[in-house]
Parts: C-alpha cells; sequence; structure tokens
C-alpha cells in the first residue's frame, strides 16, 4: 500500500464528514484512511461508525493531536504516511500527484504539499482552474529550502522509517496546550535528505475559521517559547553546523505571530516574549533578505 492517511479529530463533527468525504474521493486508489477519534464528546464516533469498513477508526482518550496521529501511525500499512488536519480538505488530485512526484523522483523519505486557504467554500476556479502540469524543488533538506512554505501538519507525507527516525510527533514534555506540532516535527525532520516541495497546484485546502488553533494567540505565542526552549535544549535536527538555517524557520512565525499579537492588544506577553524572540527574529530576516537576492533552485516539472 501506498499511502496511509492519518487524521486526528476531536469535537469537530459539523466538519469532519466534509474532511473525510474529500479523502475518500481521490482518483488515486492505493490509500487507506485512518482517523483517530482523541476523546471526542460530540457525535464523532457516530459519523465513524457511519463509514464502515471505508475507514480505519481508533477512539481514544483526549490527549492531543501529536499523540493522536502517533496512535494512527503504530496501526498504519502504508508506505508512506500522510498527515491531514480534520477541519482541512484535499483535492481529487492530491494522492496522484503525490504518487507521480514520488515515482518520478525514485521514492523520497520527504515530500511537503502547500495550500489553498478558505473559510467558508473552495472557489470553482480553484477546482477547474488547476493546471495539468506539476511544478516542485528538490531541495537537499528542509533547511535549505529558498522559497516561502506555509506549516501545516497537512503538508506532510513522510516515509514510514523516516517517520520513526525522527522521533514521531512530539512525545518528550508533550502537552495538549501546546500549538506548532508541524512546525515542531519539520525541525526534527529538517536534515530528511532530500526533501521535496510541491508549489503546483495546491495539495490541500486550509479552512480558516473561528476554531483554529492559530487564532489563540496567547497559546501561539507560548507554544513558539516552547519551541524556543527545545532549541536551546538540543532537540532539533542538525546541531551547530545548521544553527543559523534551524533557528531563522523558527524566526519567521515569532515574527508573525508577534506582531499579530501586538495588533490585538496583547502587551505584556508580547515584550515578554520579544526578548526571548529577538535573535531568531533577526536571523529569519537575514535569511529572507539573502533569499531575495541568491538564485533560486530551478523548479522541476512533470
Amino acid at each position: 500500500m501506498r499511502f496511509s492517511i492519518i487524521i486526528p479529530t476531536y469535537n469537530r463533527s459539523e466538519l469532519l464528514i466534509e474532511t473525510i468525504n474529500s479523502v475518500l474521493n481521490q482518483t488515486f486508489k492505493d490509500y487507506e484512511v485512518i482517523v483517530v477519534n482523541d476523546g471526542s464528546t460530540d457525535s464523532t464516533k457516530e459519523i465513524l461508525d457511519g463509514y464502515g469498513d471505508k475507514i480505519k477508526a481508533i477512539h481514544k482518550e483526549n490527549s492531543g493531536a501529536e499523540k493522536s496521529r502517533n496512535a494512527g501511525a503504530e496501526i498504519a500499512k502504508g508506505e508512506y504516511f500522510c498527515f491531514f488536519d480534520s477541519d482541512d480538505l484535499i483535492f481529487p488530485w492530491t494522492l496522484d500527484i503525490y504518487n507521480k512526484v514520488i515515482e518520478t523522483e525514485q521514492l523520497p523519505p520527504l515530500v511537503l504539499g502547500q495550500p489553498f486557504h478558505f473559510s467558508d467554500f473552495i472557489p470553482v476556479a480553484v477546482i477547474i482552474g488547476v493546471k495539468e502540469t506539476v511544478r516542485y524543488a528538490v531541495y537537499k533538506d528542509y533547511f535549505s529550502k529558498d522559497r516561502t512554505v506555509y506549516s501545516s501538519s497537512s503538508m506532510i507525507v513522510i516515509k514510514r522509517d523516516y517517520f520513526y527516525k525522527v522521533g514521531m510527533f512530539r512525545q518528550h514534555y508533550a502537552k495538549k496546550e501546546y500549538f506548532l506540532d508541524d512546525l515542531d516535527f519539520m525541525l526534527r525532520a529538517g536534515t530528511i535528505n532530500p526533501t521535496i516541495i510541491i508549489f503546483e497546484p495546491f495539495q490541500f485546502a486550509y479552512r480558516t475559521h473561528s476554531e483554529n488553533s492559530v487564532k489563540n494567540l496567547r497559546r501561539v505565542i507560548k507554544s513558539l517559547s516552547y519551541l524556543i526552549l527545545e532549541e536551546k535544549q538540543g532537540i532539533f535536527a542538525g546541531g551547530d553546523v545548521r544553527k543559523f538555517e534551524r533557528q531563522a524557520i523558527i524566526g519567521g512565525p515569532c515574527y508573525y505571530w508577534l506582531f499579530k499579537a501586538l495588533a490585538n492588544g496583547i502587551f505584556g506577553d508580547s515584550i515578554k516574549f520579544f526578548f526571548k524572540a529577538y535573535p531568531y527574529i533577526f536571523k529569519g530576516l537575514i535569511k529572507k533578505i539573502r533569499n531575495k537576492f541568491r538564485t533560486k533552485i530551478p523548479l522541476k516539472t512533470i
């Protein structure tokens, strides 16, 4: 089996059906769907039961998305794990394009897709306007990327053995109140060689709504502070040799969310956070300026 799609969910019954249906509507057929019910108290269990053998369902006590993804991986049979959030959608072509890139590049360990952002609905033009040409870059690793890449768990397609090599999703000090598990994972997977990033077409649709974890600015700031702590503890990949690149990647979201918090009147926490984050923000800005003047790795097409 080529792909295992692993979806953690918690109390999202109103969105879950649309998400699962998008996953089941693939032109590529060699895959399985695993949905991990993370202790939901709504109608999630009944919804999952209604799909019968079309999906595999795990019901467990609430422990957060990271441990739920790991639980799904434990029963997965696919050669590649595709992680997907229960409020997002994937397009009918998504797995087919992932598979084409994987075969063209001779089974790379890590492939990343990029999202289309939407709130209420996806414009028809996005669906009917998709180009048959796939454009992607082959990087030495994630830390070497020279283009802006949106971070989301739904972008990750990783070979089974590499998933375990990087230590799965966060387990050390794993707490439900921490967000940014996608960035944490990519910082630990940052030296996987090669890493492929697909830029066209969109590979999934990221839904913006009132319950998105990133809407809670104070918790985002707290989560970024935790990433900085992990960096200081030496948890992430690359050691001292890749320190600048790694910290520049952390600096990007630090800069964005710091000013987002300030704009929303969160002054005390933001000022405290600034004194933790300013070296990372500075490195992120330096890397951004460098990338503007450097020749980018050319995109491949298939």
